[in-house]
């Protein structure tokens, strides 16, 4: 074969690659516009004050769910089972349209899309959260979960190809010197289609044959594919293993970790406590989130073990309820009137009271027996603790409306947290409340709940010597938690100095008794509290310092805070190997445009000359 004839085969390769990266191209450019065109339809249909909100799930949070998809696809179906040619839309087609499925090919997909869909039925039936049962239901305890355990799945691919790329960089290229080892597996990986390899290594043997009249070569080469593709197979099926060993063991901890709560105990030196107050013991909890995934056994857990703290006074940090009043409601919450101390039970509302019908759990606390008669419902208001009246002991709680309230009116009966009404008025039991007209005094020692943890600096400037919150989670599911750098503090205690001549005062978050949507716990845990308070004095002469130690759930945040733009960044990387390839075949179809015109040109001119 003449070398125009080779020019000539490797061109009409070519022109076959383009022609079906064109047509890929051409489908992709029109789903694209469809996706657009309808999202940006039903915006508008859908209001001015809903329209935000549906525009960022359709343009960010649907794409994300579908790369998310594609991504766990590809670690656990193509790379073991299929070749890098495979996409999931093919496949899933193939799926669906193969009777019998295929063991390799198939089967891996339909069981992906199982677990897929039970997943997205729990989250979907889930968030129906005016359950009205007792008790959860287990199919969506289950399911749920397992929507949860999602971003555990997620985080255990990553973590296989974190480690995978480090081998392949560290010891591959640098101790063993398989130069480009990583640059390699992620190109391949990646961006390359195995099949057009093949096609061009096909006909590039098919040509040096037919020059040649050598066909081992070609043999060899033929049997060569088979044996590359077998060992990406096997390599890729020893990750999976050990993709499937880490999110078994990350959901088997998140499970528990969520199940099993925490009973933290801890000394907090409170500014202005007096003597008389010292040992005071405060016990806490928050979001316990009585809805589709909270029960009534939860609700009897988190009682019977606040009651065993035998605490002086106990303070429930909202997002107590996370459903409708209902009568079901009111049977789910009934062992709250069952919480003991001696100076009483006091409850701030979070933001879920708010969202699910404020007013309802005002009626509910304040006039309904028997909760108005156990509970002291703190919304913008203070109650004075004294330790069963001792001579000298006085502590404010002063309890806050929740920072969602302070929004536009996205919900009827909000309010927005008020300081200077809080200091001004004593709540009581049934409702009473009590309008001073002066505040409580400046010397007083001051506790304050807030469910969100915003605003401790300027608490703390006010005078309140410590403040009590939840709603974080402690970030629930890792990477969840870097959502949380805005708050003043995510989980466990926190100091704050801003220079009072009383001492710096203190932020204590709790993690939650349960938590919102699935109740799994990866990197984070589920806690009640029982605080000490101490005087400053009295901790220094003891040798005692508070724990402020860093919890997981922080340096979680950190982590992920840190982590995650780069992970983001390296998923720059298929693009620029993307914008390589299509660089150098341009460059090689204009090469061999060039070669073959030169070579017509040639033909032509012997043809004139003979």
């Amino acid at each position: 074969m003449s070398h125009s004839d080779n020019n000539i085969a490797t061109s009409a390769q070519s022109s076959s690659r383009n022609e079906k990266m064109w047509y890929c191209s051409r489908r992709n450019m029109i789903g694209a516009t469809l996706f657009v065109g309808l999202g940006i339809a039903v915006a508008f249909t859908s209001g001015a004050a809903g329209a935000p909100f549906f525009a960022l799930m359709w343009f960010v949070g649907l794409p994300m769910v579908y790369l998310i998809i594609r991504y766990i696809w590809l670690r656990l179906c193509r790379d073991p089972f299929l070749s890098q040619s495979d996409t999931l839309s093919a496949v899933t087609w193939e799926s669906i349209t193969t009777c019998p499925p295929s063991l390799q090919r198939t089967v891996p997909t339909i069981l992906f899309w199982i677990f897929f869909m039970l997943c997205f039925a729990g989250a979907f039936f889930g968030l129906d959260i005016s359950s009205e049962n007792v008790e959860p239901d287990m199919f969506i305890v289950v399911t749920f979960n397992g929507f949860g355990s999602l971003l555990i799945l997620c985080s255990a691919v990553w973590l296989v190809d974190a480690l995978c790329l480090l081998y392949l960089f560290v010891v591959a290229d640098k101790m063993l010197g398989h130069t480009g080892a990583a640059q390699d597996w992620w190109y391949r990986s990646k961006m390359m289609l195995l099949s057009q390899q093949q096609e061009e290594e096909a006909a590039r043997q098919s040509v040096a044959t037919a020059a040649t009249g050598n066909s081992e070569t070609v043999d060899d080469a033929d049997a060569e594919k088979p044996r590359q593709l077998d060992q990406r197979r096997s390599a890729a099926k020893w990750r999976l293993l050990l993709i499937l060993v880490l999110y078994t063991w990350w959901t088997v901890w998140s499970y528990f970790a969520a199940y099993d709560p925490t009973v933290l105990k801890l000394n907090v030196p409170v500014p202005k406590l007096p003597p008389e107050c010292d040992g005071y013991k405060l016990a806490m909890a928050a979001d316990l989130h009585v809805g589709s995934m909270a029960g009534l056994s939860d609700a009897e857990w988190m009682v019977n073990n606040l009651n065993a703290l035998n605490p002086d006074a106990i303070a429930l940090v909202g997002d107590i309820g996370d459903q409708p009043v209902t009568d079901i409601t009111r049977q789910k919450m009934e062992p709250l009137t069952r919480l003991k101390a001696p100076d009483g039970v006091y409850m701030s509302f979070g933001n879920h009271e708010n969202i699910e019908g404020v007013a309802d759990y005002r009626k509910l606390l304040r006039e309904e027996a028997p909760f108005a008669e156990t509970l002291v419902l703190l919304e913008n208001q203070h109650a004075m603790l004294n330790k069963a009246n001792t001579d000298g002991c006085s502590i404010a709680l002063i309890g806050m409306a929740d920072w969602s309230g302070k929004r536009d009116a996205l919900f009827e009966d909000q309010i927005a947290p008020d300081y200077e009404t809080a200091i001004r008025v004593q709540a009581g039991l049934n409702g009473t409340f009590i309008e001073n007209d002066e505040p409580i005094s400046s010397d007083l020692p001051m506790i304050m709940l807030q469910h969100q943890p915003f605003g401790m600096k300027q608490a703390a400037k006010d005078g309140v010597g410590l403040q009590l919150s939840g709603h974080t989670h402690g970030g629930q599911i890792w990477p969840q938690h870097i959502t949380l750098l805005s708050y003043d503090g995510i989980a466990g205690l926190a100091e704050f100095d801003v220079g009072s001549e009383h001492g710096p005062s203190y932020l204590f978050v709790s993690e939650g008794v349960v938590g919102w949507g699935p109740r799994l716990r990866f990197l984070s845990r589920t806690d009640i509290a029982l605080l000490t308070l101490r005087t400053p004095e009295a901790m220094k002469a003891e040798g005692l310092k508070p724990d402020l130690s860093v919890s997981v759930a922080t340096a979680a945040m950190y982590f992920a805070i840190s982590i995650i733009p780069i992970s983001l960044l390296l998923c720059l990387v298929p693009m620029c190997c993307w914008a390589r390839q299509r660089r150098t075949d341009n460059r090689r179809q204009q090469q061999g445009v060039e070669t073959e015109s030169k070579d017509k040109d040639e033909e032509e001119g012997k043809a004139v000359s003979n």
